[in-house]
């Protein structure tokens, strides 16, 4: 499959030169925590709230075959040591970076955040931590 192809499946897609964000379809998804990178041939995915890949492709349809080319032999080459690249894990630390900064802002003022705003909170920390863990930290 083209990268483009599995790309029109998604929303909110951002990015460039084969390395990308956009919603997660595996999961209700309001801000971009996948990331979609091109290696080669090969469509590599991580979503940083959590979702397998194999949750991902079927969400749009697809399964995990879809992304790989059938006529290599994937198992007899050598495992990646990264999947993303620093920029792309930077752009999503920088995103969530601004929700946590957002969210100390408020409550240095003194306004209790709600819920929503709280939940949004721990998402943000958990996909940094993700992002950290992703480049081996």
């Amino acid at each position: 499959m083209e990268l483009e192809a599995f790309l029109s499946r998604l929303e909110k897609v951002r990015g460039k030169n084969g390395s990308f964000t956009a919603c997660c379809p595996a999961h209700r998804d309001k801000s971009p925590s996948l990331a979609i990178r091109q290696d080669g041939e090969r469509i590599l995915l991580h979503c940083f709230a959590g979702c397998g890949a194999k949750d991902v492709v079927s969400a749009v349809g697809l399964t995990m075959g879809d992304l790989f080319p059938r006529e290599k032999e994937w198992h007899r080459q050598k495992p990646l040591k990264r999947q993303f690249y620093a920029t792309d894990l930077l752009r999503i630390i920088n995103k969530e970076a601004l929700i946590v900064l957002i969210s100390a802002i408020d409550m240095a003022g003194g306004k209790k955040l709600s819920d929503a705003d709280l939940e949004r909170l721990k998402v943000a920390a958990g996909r940094i931590e993700e992002a950290v863990r992703c480049n081996g930290g």
